[in-house]
């Protein structure tokens, strides 16, 4: 009878073992997929960091491209005006003193 009892404690004392083991391999991969998922999510964001900085720089490229065309533009407009204004200033000076005198 004693040897029974024997066997089944050894039987039970494998099966706690058993449950154990299972309970530790099933934690483990739980951590093991948790650390995978960081990775993951890790190495995604630094590709996303690496994609932003290059559509940054691609950004900024064509924004001072496009300024530099508004300045020449704004330039060649300036030039005009200062041009005209040139030409036409005493004309102007006379035709409102005209006016005032007039009025």
């Amino acid at each position: 009878m004693e040897d029974m009892i024997a066997k089944i404690v050894e039987m039970d004392k494998k099966a706690r073992d058993m449950t154990d083991e299972a309970q530790q391999n099933k934690l483990d991969y739980e951590q093991h997929i948790i650390r995978k998922k960081e990775k993951i999510k890790n190495e995604y964001l630094e590709r996303a960091k690496k994609r932003i900085a290059i559509n940054q720089q691609s950004a900024q490229k064509k924004a001072d491209e496009y300024l530099m065309v508004i300045e020449k533009r704004d330039s060649a407009v300036i030039k005009e005006l200062d041009s005209t204004y040139e030409k036409n200033c005493d004309k102007w000076v006379d035709s409102i003193v005209a006016r005032v005198a007039d009025g």
